[in-house]
């Protein structure tokens, strides 16, 4: 059964969306937070642990500002994102503290994500207060954030969140029953999704339409943020967060759409290098070079690379792409692209005449920095 490794979930990452935490005035649902805390309670133990992604802070905030849509002016998404998220943090605390739980905001950026010292960090402190029975409630960091606010969404955020701290389970709270194979609201007889094995184009068809005027989401993008969770081996369920059961989740119960995870995880930095949301480039290998990153499990050297996109530097995550374009593999690169443009194609041997130095790597990207995607 497809579902059985839920049942056995052990990290747990559950993302709730604007639409389910606020009414159609745009005001907090209470009920709705005080139903998500319930159900947590009822469902902790020792070897459970929960991490609560809740956007809405923006929603409240532009509400509590006069706002009835949501404006493009940044300044004023940041002064709503001030305001709303003190509300949010207060009405989730109370909820936690009558049930004798204590929780903790974090706010993240991508800049957090992309950045490996604060990545490892961010994982430390979640784990930290783990060990403390505490409960993290992360949001994005809006008010200072100007590409969050403008480009970014919490169904990504908890993606990679997910990934962050090898999370077993990421349930995604939003407005309908979970992915349809075509509108509802459209056609009576749409078909909703079970299981979905693999995000392929078929399935990213079924995705239609965005959020509400004060949301930042839609179904595609909770099926991009699927899409980066269950490749690092991390079951995803999205369902109706306004009848949330998370006893039935737990026992495996056909609740909204499960998206099957890989069955071989990637582990530890390479988890970093594969989902990082920033590549500073790309670099375009031949059939050779595809042959022994994909399937001689090699580094990448010079002379399989045909081109360099992008400028970047010594230490960047780098794209590797087949000549047609598709990407095959992630890394870190020993080269900057200004060097790799005068090394493209030719042997290690010849680097030191070349490059100008006699202290050199005969990689371009070594295989202990490399993840392959296909």
């Amino acid at each position: 059964m497809a579902r059985e490794l839920v049942k056995d979930a052990k990290r747990i990452v559950i993302k709730i969306g604007t639409r389910v935490i606020t009414r159609d005035d745009n005001s907090i649902d209470h009920d709705v937070i005080k139903r998500i805390a319930a159900e947590i309670y009822e469902n902790r133990d020792d070897k459970r642990n929960y991490i609560i992604v809740s956007s809405g802070a923006i929603a409240l905030g532009l509400a509590a500002l006069g706002y009835r849509k949501r404006p493009k002016e940044i300044n004023i998404l940041q002064a709503a994102a001030s305001v709303g998220q003190s509300q949010l943090m207060h009405i989730y605390e109370q909820e936690f503290k009558v049930r004798g739980i204590g929780i903790a905001q974090i706010l993240l950026t991508y800049e957090d994500i992309q950045n490996r010292r604060r990545y490892i960090n961010i994982r430390n402190t979640v784990f930290s207060l783990w060990r403390h029975g505490i409960i993290p409630v992360v949001n994005e960091n809006d008010a200072v954030s100007f590409a969050e606010i403008r480009f970014g969404d919490n169904d990504l955020l908890a993606a990679h969140l997910a990934n962050m701290i090898d999370a077993d389970l990421l349930i995604v709270l939003t407005d309908i029953e979970g992915l349809f194979d075509r509108n509802p609201s459209k056609y009576a007889d749409a078909r909703i999704q079970k299981t979905v094995k693999i995000i392929d184009d078929r399935i990213k068809s079924m995705a239609e339409g965005k959020g509400s005027h004060f949301s930042s989401g839609g179904m595609q993008s909770k099926l991009n943020a699927a899409e980066i969770a269950t490749k690092s081996g991390v079951g995803v369920i999205i369902t109706h967060g306004k009848k949330f059961n998370l006893a039935d989740i737990l026992r495996g119960e056909e609740v909204g759409t499960f998206f099957q995870p890989v069955k071989k995880r990637i582990r530890g930095k390479k988890k970093w290098i594969a989902f990082n949301p920033r590549l500073a480039g790309k670099i375009v290998v031949d059939k050779g070079g595809v042959k022994a990153i994909v399937e001689e499990k090699k580094s990448l050297l010079a002379v399989g690379v045909k081109e360099v996109i992008g400028e970047f530097e010594i230490g960047d995550n780098v794209s590797i792409v087949d000549e047609k374009g598709n990407e095959i593999a992630r890394g870190l690169t020993n080269f900057s692209s200004r060097d790799i443009q005068k090394i493209k194609g030719v042997n290690s041997k010849r680097f030191p005449e070349i490059l100008g130095t006699d202290t050199y790597f005969e990689e371009i990207i070594h295989r202990d920095n490399l993840v392959v995607l296909v």
